[in-house]
């Protein structure tokens, strides 16, 4: 689906960018040249993206213009309805106004507005990323037992981000779609869904 609005778009003005928070290049770039895409996917292994955009849950869209400014923060919007009874939100209702704002310049939400709706990250988010940075830069120099002790740091610090706690689980040689992450989702959700953007909640996606 994204694709098809990359093309759909692209015409208006829009480059839609898919970016892969996934530190195994390999697998990535198998999936990604296997379809027919246009638009842009780029690798983020180190989590530069992630980190710099407050992602803290994939999938997630934020809306960039030309000047470089976010005009919509990050959220769970989806490519379409395959899990919706998961993230409660109705793929339709983000593509419409992807679509009003790239056509017509209606903004979803004003500069105030996107101010609010972007916390910023506390002390322990930022250590639980520097942690994270470190495990990354002692997997690849093959020290694993290093890596894991970061890892574990990580996550003792930010547990809800998922792009910490499930981003670690590849890191860690698990499958991310295994036993440990159905795990976290039930802790996830008995918690009250902790990791959720701001912006999910709000009036915009309702």
């Amino acid at each position: 689906m994204w694709q098809q609005l990359h093309e759909e778009l692209s015409p208006f003005g829009l480059t839609i960018i898919a970016v892969a928070i996934d530190a195994d290049e390999p697998a990535v770039r198998e999936w990604a040249t296997k379809q027919a895409f246009t638009m842009p996917i780029a690798i983020d292994r180190n989590f530069v993206v992630a980190d710099a955009y407050g992602i803290i849950n994939v999938p997630a869209t934020v809306w960039i213009d030309e000047d470089g400014r976010i005009v919509r923060p990050p959220s769970a919007a989806m490519g379409d309805d395959r899990f919706q009874a998961f993230t409660n939100v109705d793929s339709s209702v983000h593509h419409n106004m992807l679509r009003a704002w790239v056509r017509d310049g209606v903004r979803p939400l004003d500069d105030t507005e996107v101010r609010s709706l972007q916390p910023t990250p506390t002390d322990e988010i930022q250590l639980a990323r520097l942690h994270r940075q470190i495990a990354i830069a002692l997997r690849d120099r093959c020290d694993d037992v290093g890596a894991v002790h970061h890892l574990d740091a990580a996550e003792a610090l930010a547990p809800w981000d998922w792009t910490i706690t499930r981003g670690n689980m590849p890191l860690r040689g698990d499958d991310p779609f295994g036993a440990r992450f159905f795990e976290f989702i039930a802790n996830y959700a008995a918690a009250g869904r902790p990791g959720d953007y701001p912006l999910q909640t709000g009036k915009m996606d309702a």
